[in-house]
């Protein structure tokens, strides 16, 4: 088996998340492949798992004529009852045009990484969102000051490992929670992120659904994330996932 590997133009791999994926994929016996730029791969087996970053990744996909069909998964409806907030989809232009519906936070909904998640309270905060010929499609969301957040990596339905990225050391996380959500994913990928945090108030929610096609490490064992990078692969692909019984 192949993994490819992003690396910047110095041939060092692009992040952290580069080399953990690395030292996971070499420990199990895998080839390794560098690549800088995706467009420089010539072969087109959709068996070789690519690490790198989103676009790198949905390129891949895009030049093997693969379609990710589930699209952005940020807030499935069937979590709702974790939110604790309420979430809505909008636009830009909608938004901007409203000062009244101001003081929330915002993120793409269809392109991920568009811009980066923000909270939107005064004119300064739209600069570089508003496009003339172009209204972006946004989620926005009430307000939540989040005390404490975690990163659970989930993998065939299965809680893989859950990391702190954020907050008060000695906060906790009811893993029941976790353990419930996980089951009322019904639609879930093979593999992906549920960050939960905890408000200021000790409430628990959910902050987020992550992809995991180019989920990022936060600290999870080198073996597990390449398990769990190569889980999402495979059921993106086609193909079958040489590591699902590990």
């Amino acid at each position: 088996m192949r993994a490819y590997i992003q690396v910047n133009q110095d041939g060092m791999f692009y992040n952290v998340n580069a080399f953990t994926a690395y030292e996971g994929f070499a420990s199990l016996g895998w080839e390794i492949v560098k690549f800088n730029d995706i467009q420089e791969l010539d072969e087109k087996n959709p068996e070789h798992v690519v690490v790198g970053g989103i676009g790198n990744v949905r390129k891949r996909l895009e030049l093997l004529g693969i379609e990710r069909k589930q699209g952005e998964i940020d807030y499935p409806p069937s979590l709702s009852q974790y939110y604790g907030r309420k979430i809505w989809k909008t636009t830009i232009q909608d938004i901007f045009a409203n000062p009244q519906n101001w003081n929330v936070f915002i993120k793409p909904k269809d392109t991920t990484k568009k811009f980066a998640g923000k909270v939107v309270r005064e004119y300064k905060d739209f600069i570089g969102l508003v496009e003339e010929n172009e209204d972006t499609t946004i989620w926005c969301s009430e307000i939540v000051d989040f005390k404490t957040e975690w990163r659970c990596f989930i993998r065939y339905g299965q809680i893989l490992d859950i990391r702190q990225y954020k907050g008060a050391w000695d906060s906790t996380l009811d893993v029941s929670v976790v353990q419930r959500a996980v089951e009322d994913f019904v639609d879930a990928p093979a593999a992906y992120g549920m960050d939960f945090g905890i408000d200021q108030d000790g409430h628990m929610k959910l902050v987020e659904i992550n992809d995991g096609h180019s989920l990022g490490s936060y600290g999870i064992s080198s073996l597990n994330y390449a398990k769990f990078l190569a889980a999402r692969w495979s059921e993106l692909t086609g193909t079958t996932d040489e590591l699902r019984h590990m």
